[in-house]
């Protein structure tokens, strides 16, 4: 419930109109709302709005063309729909803006999913309709918005086809994979698809009870298909969607925060999108001396879910990366060589890179092998404490905690929390993450590692599959994911990890067990053996401050 009421209040803030604030004078007005429909191939009618620039002195619509940006919103209402009012900004330096309702939703008909190739093909023929049938379209389409409107920016990307009218895309908010970002944690399904789909208004076509999307919730909730990661996650991954974005010729600008939804969720569409286009493995990482484009660009900054994404900065980022690509104006962003914009934390300065992870040097501190037992109880709970770190250093990265434990049960849920205990005092929350035991299977092809071979990404299938039960009894290694983080770590800092068996509350999603797990859950008894940190950490001189403000610091 805890989960559900923050992203009830994401949603209405983006259901609360923001004023637009532009960093640069506005060159034209905004004219009133015309509601316009769409027939997709299949008969379904989607519900459009659009604005258009007006003349600043008489307010007559502005003479000639202009480039269409376009969101797919799917918490459309009665009256002006949220997107487009936050796409007045855009209308004022020469864009036109549509906002239409997402299948199932609003006021367009059909049935919802989540997501899917049927939305990448609305999205597809919706930018051929903005560019060859919207009056005053200069025949260019790109497209806009954050969280769910970000994140179905993808699926058109990738359906529209070589030589579209799309030229470019700026999914903020977004994530990479679906499954392992959003649906489920360490193999365990979250509450985050049901809670979003209760508050996405339903269509006149549409019941929520027997939808498509429907079934999804029902998987997740009780054990079904889909609360593995089977191929209707996979068809959904972000990262799986990369090769047909790139050979499509679609630059991506993404965003996320480090306190995110998903936290850093757009690094590895970053990862992907460079590997893609350079002909690289899509799940590797992007090492030191690859080479990089400036077609995909990211940003993570310092903030929630959809925080500061229509702050004046932020809003002007977005209109140079798309006055770049459909007015060919010509900026930096187009020719930089360190694409990637990460704020530091602890430094509290944005910093470009280009790798991620920026450097392989990796820590690992082993907490011994004293046996300590911890039980699957809320609040049953072990915490370690490193020596104090010698010398300043960045963890940059994501960071592996490997404990080889026996449990009384036949199976396993380990939370892990890394927090930083600096020397002035602060006690500040690094990274997460969550396994459940019977999803420990390793795939060792994708999984990232740093100096010394050190495991920093773990990649576990989460398949039906790779399903393995706990032998009760038996010593087993499991090995946790935790998120990734670039935070400056002053000399003198104690890293601190906890284990617990259940989430605490503090946890960035909820999670929620399917009944079949929490059966083999129940009662268990865990006899810690060993715990290993692998962190990345690198040396603070390798970074420098950016000379470009990516967003605000808070």
């Amino acid at each position: 419930m805890r989960r559900f009421c923050a992203i009830a209040v994401l949603v209405l803030l983006i259901l609360t109109p923001t004023p637009a604030r532009a960093a640069t004078p506005s060159l034209y007005g905004v004219s009133a709302l015309q509601n316009l429909t769409v027939t997709m191939d299949d008969g379904v009618v989607i519900a459009a709005q659009v604005i258009y620039p007006t003349d600043l002195t008489t307010g007559a619509r502005a003479p000639g063309t202009f480039p269409v940006l376009l969101s797919q919103d799917p918490y459309g209402i009665a009256g002006p729909f949220p997107s487009v009012m936050a796409g007045r900004y855009f209308v004022q330096h020469g864009y036109i803006y549509i906002a239409t309702s997402v299948r199932g939703t609003g006021s367009s008909g059909g049935r919802l999913d989540w997501f899917g190739a049927r939305q990448g093909r609305d999205g597809a023929e919706l930018v051929d309709w903005a560019a060859h049938a919207l009056p005053g379209s200069d025949g260019t389409v790109g497209l806009d918005g954050c969280s769910y409107l970000g994140i179905n920016q993808w699926f058109t990307a990738a359906a529209v086809g070589p030589h579209s009218p799309l030229k470019v895309i700026a999914p903020f908010c977004t994530d990479s994979d679906f499954y392992n970002d959003f649906a489920a944690l360490g193999g365990i399904p979250t509450t985050a698809v049901a809670d979003t789909g209760d508050l996405e208004p339903r269509g006149p076509q549409d019941n929520p009870a027997t939808d498509p999307q429907s079934e999804t919730v029902n998987d997740l909730a009780t054990g079904g298909p889909r609360s593995y990661n089977n191929r209707y996650w996979q068809d959904r991954s972000v990262i799986r969607l990369m090769p047909a974005v790139v050979a499509n010729n679609i630059p991506a600008l993404t965003e996320a925060g480090w306190h995110d939804l998903f936290p850093g969720g757009n690094l590895g569409a970053y990862t992907a999108a460079q590997n893609a286009y350079f002909h690289r493995p899509l799940t590797a990482p992007v090492r030191p001396g690859d080479r990089v484009t400036a077609r995909y660009q990211a940003i993570v900054g310092p903030w929630e879910h959809q925080q500061n994404v229509d702050s004046p900065t932020m809003q002007a980022i977005r209109l140079a990366w798309f006055d770049t690509w459909l007015k060919h104006t010509p900026t930096a962003m187009a020719t930089t060589r360190t694409p990637l914009h990460l704020f530091q934390t602890g430094a509290n300065r944005w910093v470009d890179v280009a790798a991620w992870p920026p450097s392989p040097a990796t820590a690992t501190f082993d907490f011994g092998a004293d046996t300590k037992t911890l039980a699957w109880a809320p609040s049953s709970a072990l915490t370690y404490t490193s020596a104090p770190l010698t010398h300043a250093a960045v963890l940059d990265g994501p960071s592996t905690v490997t404990v080889h434990a026996s449990s009384t049960t036949t199976d396993v849920q380990l939370t892990a929390t890394l927090t930083a205990l600096t020397p002035d005092g602060s006690v500040v929350k690094q990274a997460e993450g969550v396994l459940i035991g019977s999803q420990r299977k390793l795939d060792p092809r994708i999984s990232w590692y740093g100096s010394s071979h050190a495991l920093l990404q773990p990649s576990h299938p989460f398949t039906k599959a790779s399903r393995q039960p706990v032998t009760p009894g038996v010593t087993t290694r499991y090995d946790i994911a935790l998120l990734a983080t670039f935070a400056l770590l002053p000399a003198g800092t104690r890293l601190q990890l906890t284990l617990t068996s259940q989430a605490p509350a503090t946890f960035h999603l909820t999670l929620a067990p399917t009944p079949q797990q929490l059966s083999n859950l129940a009662g268990g008894i865990y006899t810690i053996e060993q715990s290993i940190l692998n962190v990345p950490l690198a040396d603070p001189a390798l970074f420098h401050t950016s000379t470009t403000d990516w967003g605000p610091s808070s």
